[in-house]
């Protein structure tokens, strides 16, 4: 190694080990560029990872208008440190030229010294080499943060990087590179061959179809093939990256014939599933492969256990008694099985997917499928392959056998799209049309495929005021907005003891659990800035902190933000130990979201500013 060490770093160990290899590798700090950095021709570089770039390409795209103007480029390196594909800011993108950080370029370790792509690679982990922690001279005014992308079935496809001239922000740079290398792996995972059924779960319906949920795809034999990050955390899978293939019986408490048959039935109609360890999930499953499926009669039982049975309530059972929900019930009702789209409206986390799940079980069409996308959760070069599918060789990297898109998926059944706001001008246009001639062509061309479908769109912003801005168009808010109905903030709820005492029999079954006097009165109380699914976060660590032979929760057992006084000058020893779990409640999130404070303050069901408090509480304990 050279003489002096690198300055302080995060992590100095990976940095010191780095700087040992490229010494050992003969490189000088004061190196010049080599004429060797190139290796390989590009163009079939590019064929040989043709599916890893055309899902990569998009969302670096949509990475990019994150961080726009700050002098710094997005880039993609397959498994050797050749760099792919980049996209930046030209006057970042020249300088970076000249040490050759550009598509066609080799930045190993053994060629550029220690860098995040290299060191990323040869440490199979998440990287940040800042300025003088590079080991080559040449390259201390990159400031540079990687991360590997997984194939689905093991090891690394490639690397994801954002280099810039020392003005990039550590932290934020390294949250959004792993949220979008998830989005390429969970792409991935959907296209792995021999793979028959998509399984999508998350603890929280709201979750399904978002960067949130858990993905696993198993083969027609119920083996697992593949399965994302989110899915190994949310089954505590340690590695799933491995040669053996755990059945879906041993991940679940639920029989595979009944997981077929449900999805050949009612395709992406929601279901519960309970894992072996016993936790709760609500679940999409979804054949990738009708042909490979056999008759389900010709299957023997692989195992027994509870049946897969359909999720959610129905829309009397979701009135509790508060009349602006009743009366929103009473006008949804009346347009049941009617081609009339139903528009909801209300403030996040206010139970908009529940409803319209609702509305889907109370039709005509509660056997078909319930086909639900969120748009704010896909980026928006995704958005229309996702809802419209596409054929054959479409694209560089697509499924050889296509795609079939949402729409086509809700045929018979209903299509929610959540967060319609959030849908590009341009891809409104063509959902209007898809609308009015009710036929989808998909993309790649083909012929035009006629689909009957229901319709329900939500959206937490006024589509009214979209279209004064000049954001939503007006044509399409009319074509939708013909049932509009809002659903209350929780706050303004007259039913809340109802739903409190609902949610309590979901989360405990098993034991009956009631509600003290006290307790209810600070749950009637309370603004709910979160709404239902704050509720019912709340409700969740107040069954959780009840002693073995409790059933009654008091407000120790609620969070301390229902139950903190001001005026009161020191807590008591039970808030105390309250308050100790509502902390490792809040940073096993934080951990579990990988330092992502938006997703994390949504599974808790707070505002982000609360969670960035609750945060500086911890710190400062």
């Amino acid at each position: 190694m050279n003489n002096q060490d690198p300055p302080s770093s995060l992590p100095l160990e990976a940095i010191r080990r780095s700087w040992e290899r490229c010494a050992a590798d003969g490189l000088r700090p004061t190196e010049r560029l080599p004429a060797t950095s190139q290796q390989g021709n590009l163009a079939d570089r590019l064929e040989a990872n043709a599916r890893l770039v055309a899902y990569a390409q998009p969302i670096m795209e949509h990475l990019h208008q994150q961080i726009a103007h700050s002098s710094s480029t997005i880039l993609l390196a397959d498994d050797s440190g050749v760099i792919l594909r980049s996209v930046g800011d030209s006057d970042f993108l020249e300088r970076a030229a000249r040490v050759s950080l550009k598509p066609g370029h080799s930045w190993a370790e053994s060629v550029m010294g220690t860098n995040a792509i290299g060191t990323a690679l040869a440490e199979q982990r998440p990287v940040a080499v800042m300025g003088d922690q590079h080991y080559l001279e040449r390259n201390k005014f990159l400031a540079c943060v990687a991360t590997p992308i997984h194939a689905p079935t093991g090891g690394v496809l490639g690397i994801l990087d954002v280099s810039s001239n020392l003005q990039i922000t550590q932290t934020h740079a390294q949250a959004l590179l792993q949220t979008t290398a998830e989005i390429i792996e969970n792409r991935l995972i959907e296209t792995v061959n021999d793979a028959a059924v998509l399984v999508r779960f998350h603890y929280q319906l709201e979750a399904l179809a978002s960067p949130l949920e858990g993905l696993a795809v198993f083969d027609e034999a119920g083996a697992l093939l593949a399965c994302n990050r989110r899915a190994e955390r949310l089954l505590g899978l340690a590695d799933t990256r491995r040669n053996e293939k755990p059945p879906f019986w041993d991940l679940f408490d639920t029989r595979w014939n009944a997981v077929l048959d449900h999805a050949l039935q009612t395709s992406a109609h929601p279901i519960r599933l309970r894992s072996r360890q016993g936790q709760e999930f609500a679940a999409r499953i979804l054949l990738t492969n009708m042909q490979r499926m056999r008759p389900i009669s010709t299957q023997e039982p692989l195992a027994s256990a509870t049946p897969a049975t359909p999720l959610g309530p129905t829309l009397d059972e979701l009135d509790l008694g508060d009349k602006t929900v009743s009366h929103a019930i009473r006008r949804a009702r009346r347009i049941l099985g009617l081609d009339i789209p139903l528009l909801i409206q209300g403030e996040t986390g206010s139970g908009k997917e529940v409803f319209a799940q609702a509305f889907h079980a109370s039709g005509q069409r509660r056997n078909g499928p319930f086909v639900a996308i969120n748009c704010a959760a896909i980026p928006a070069n995704l958005i229309e392959a996702e809802l419209f599918g596409y054929t054959a060789g479409a694209y560089t990297g697509a499924r050889g056998e296509g795609a079939r898109g949402k729409l086509r998926e809700a045929h018979q059944g209903t299509l929610f799209l959540d967060e319609i706001g959030d849908m590009p001008l341009k891809l409104q246009a063509v959902l209007l049309r898809v609308l009015e001639t009710r036929r989808v062509t998909p993309l790649g061309g083909g012929p035009e495929e006629e689909i009957d479908l229901s319709l329900v769109c939500a959206s937490h912003r006024s589509l009214k005021a979209l279209c004064e801005s000049g954001d939503f168009r007006p044509d399409l808010y009319f074509r939708l907005s013909a049932m509009s109905l809002s659903l209350p903030p929780l706050r303004e709820r007259s039913d809340i003891e109802a739903l409190a005492r609902r949610i309590l029999q979901d989360e405990s079954p098993r034991r009956p659990v009631r509600l003290s006097a006290a307790a209810l009165d600070l749950i009637r109380h309370h603004p709910w800035p979160g709404n239902i699914r704050q509720l019912k976060n709340a409700l969740r660590l107040a069954v959780a902190m009840l002693g073995p032979d409790e059933d009654t929760l008091s407000p120790e057992h609620l969070p301390h933000d229902l139950v903190e006084d001001p005026d009161t000058p020191a807590p008591r020893p039970a808030a105390q130990s309250l308050r100790a779990a509502e902390g490792r409640l809040v940073e096993s999130t934080v951990a579990r979201h990988n330092g992502n404070i938006s997703a994390a303050a949504r599974e808790l069901g707070i505002t982000r500013t609360t969670l960035y408090r609750k945060l500086r509480q911890l710190s400062a304990s």
